[in-house]
């Protein structure tokens, strides 16, 4: 056990020394963006807005969280973030069934 651990010691150390001992050099390239006015800008829709609420009842509360969503609120990013929080605890619940097997 003690020589690999020297052997890995020994090797991350060369590496450091071997890697800090080449200068590093910068090479600055320029470049310019120029932009017409015949160019064609594409236009992105907004970020949805992140509801924390809606995220936390459906992280805590599962499908139930999702479905109190629906019935208490008409905004569709309050829902769509319960769905999101829903994923996210369906993943964490099928991470740890998986590591218990």
């Amino acid at each position: 056990m003690k020589r690999i651990v020297l052997l890995l010691l020994a090797l991350f150390t060369l590496n450091a020394v071997t890697y800090a001992s080449f200068p590093v050099t910068s090479n600055e390239s320029v470049t310019e963006v120029v932009v017409s006015q015949d160019s064609q800008l594409i236009t992105e829709a907004p970020p949805a807005e992140f509801h924390f609420g809606g995220f936390i009842l459906g992280l805590l509360l599962g499908l139930i969280g999702v479905g109190l969503a629906y019935i208490f609120s008409s905004d569709p990013e309050f829902r769509r973030n319960a769905w999101y929080g829903f994923g996210t605890w369906m993943i964490i619940w099928l991470l740890l069934v998986s590591a218990a097997a």
